[in-house]
């Protein structure tokens, strides 16, 4: 088998820690966990918002959550849900989810873009997209497309070279960019040393390293970069797995800084975390 065939993209990598997530759950949690899911999926077939309102970036976590934990019926409605949708109609974050949730369903029957599109996607301006989730989620698509691609790297590390960074970037977008540097083959000690200045010890990582909380997004994306990357992450572990631990409620995760809302975002996150942990004692 070719280098290029078994290479297994990040969001593959991420279900799979679901899973190894969900299984470190007592029995109770588990089955608290998979109810919760269930009725977070609108009688469309598509899952929902905070608002109860069918969304494709929610929609994204509720699939890769129903992979993780093999809820076909739910995978099933989503599929016949998405058939239905136009890639070219949708918002930038609608786009690079539809197109994650048509990966992850290994649906072969759609018009995959390019990577120049991508880029255009990527640059696309708007108000209210949140520069950090648009790249995190451009970083996870190009890798499932192009996941090493020795030509198409090249352009990738030269765009990352020249890309204008927002200024005062929150930990996902540190860790987001970590593992994009590091996929095209670029050294990235001194962004690994960047990204654990946003931890702070007896928390866990924080969105800025100013802020008072620790968060489950900043904890998850962070320790699997870190993880990836070859970063010992076992110091780190006893403080980031009692903020998971302080923010599992009925069957979801809450994000840690103080918002009671239940969701399916932090739900992944959560999983994500516990399965980044359970490999803690094996270094990459």
């Amino acid at each position: 088998m070719s280098r290029r065939n078994s290479y297994q993209p990040v969001y593959r990598q991420f279900i799979s820690e679901i899973e190894k997530g969900f299984l470190l759950l007592d029995k109770m949690s588990r089955a608290e966990v998979i109810e919760f899911i269930k009725t977070q999926q609108h009688k469309n077939g598509a899952f929902t918002d905070r608002a109860e309102n069918p969304d494709l970036y929610y929609s994204l976590f509720g699939c890769w959550l129903s992979k993780g934990l093999k809820l076909n019926e739910q995978l099933k409605k989503l599929n016949q849900y998405i058939s239905t949708l136009q890639q070219d109609e949708k918002k930038v974050i609608d786009r690079f989810s539809l197109l994650l949730i048509r990966l992850s369903l290994d649906e072969e029957q759609f018009q995959k873009p390019s990577f120049f599109e991508l880029f255009r996607w990527l640059s696309k301006s708007g108000k209210n997209v949140n520069t950090a989730y648009r790249f995190f989620l451009f970083m996870l698509s190009f890798d499932a497309l192009f996941g090493k691609n020795r030509i198409v790297y090249f352009f990738v590390r030269i765009f990352l070279k020249f890309y204008k960074l927002p200024e005062d970037l929150p930990c996902s977008f540190s860790a987001a960019l970590l593992m994009a540097k590091f996929l095209t083959g670029k050294n990235v000690k001194q962004e690994a040393a960047i990204l654990l200045h946003y931890f702070e010890k007896g928390k866990g990582f924080k969105v800025f390293p100013e802020q008072t909380n620790a968060d489950l997004l900043s904890t998850a994306v962070a320790l699997f970069a870190l993880q990836k990357v070859g970063q010992d992450i076992r110091t780190l572990a006893p403080d980031c797995l009692n903020l998971v631990q302080e923010n599992y409620e009925n069957g979801a995760f809450l994000s840690g800084d103080g918002d009671s809302s239940r969701d399916l975002e932090y739900t992944f996150y959560g999983l994500l975390t516990l399965g980044v942990l359970s490999e803690k004692n094996s270094p990459q």
